[in-house]
């Protein structure tokens, strides 16, 4: 039997490694590495950017984590998708904290949005996530190389996007219930994950797996809430 093709997308500041632990025996697991914006360049126009990538695939679905999550719903209005896979993140600009609308008011030429997000997630991150001392280097490893330019990008274009329509394929949306930058409380029709942060893709990799393996057989979300 043939595998799907699953394109993955990372969240903000990190990379391909944060999906190193997935195991999906039906899928062949690709990466798409995050590349520098344009100069004023929006969420919509840079997704149109790495959907040229993919055009000429056959098949395939994306998964996407955190920001790899809105960007893959942008890339899913451009280029068919199979069926997305979206964890850790919203839907829609309704399912957003409030306080990203405060995040967007920071000044974006001197990287005080970017130099904020860095600080608050290494700081915060013993309290709100269960990862091993591996999981835990592999994070501020990641945080570390990632470009400061990219990452203040990519907490403006989050707290800017502008979304509310109905997504256009199929999805799953897997949430965690410790998730603290995206709280449950404002997600709506996601499979819950206990115990589930922000990393979860990582470290409850096994669990996530299973989920989408399944999924893969089987065609609308309402099977699998």
């Amino acid at each position: 039997m043939k595998k799907v093709k699953i394109f993955c997308i990372p969240g903000l500041g990190l990379d391909y490694r944060l999906f190193k632990k997935l195991s999906i025996p039906s899928a062949e697991l690709h990466y798409i590495d995050w590349v520098k914006p344009e100069e004023n360049e929006d969420i919509e126009a840079y997704a149109k950017r790495l959907a040229e990538d993919l055009k000429n695939e056959e098949p395939f679905c994306l998964l996407g984590v955190s920001l790899g999550g809105i960007m893959s719903i942008e890339i899913a209005r451009i280029v068919k998708v199979e069926k997305l896979f979206l964890i850790s993140t919203v839907k829609k600009s309704s399912e957003k904290p409030k306080y990203m609308s405060w995040l967007d008011k920071l000044p974006s030429r001197n990287q005080t949005a970017a130099r904020f997000a860095i600080d608050a997630s290494i700081a915060l991150k013993p309290f709100y996530d269960n990862a091993d001392e591996e999981g835990n280097r592999l994070f501020h490893d990641m945080i570390k190389s990632a470009d400061i330019d990219f990452i203040n990008w990519g907490v403006h274009q989050i707290a800017k996007w502008n979304f509310e329509e109905e997504i256009n394929c199929t999805y799953v949306h897997l949430h965690g219930t410790d998730d603290l930058i995206f709280p449950i409380k404002n997600i709506d029709q996601a499979i819950t994950i206990k115990k589930g942060t922000h990393f979860m893709v990582y470290n409850q990799a096994e669990k996530i797996s299973k989920i989408i393996e399944t999924s893969l057989h089987t065609k609308p979300i309402e099977d699998l809430t």
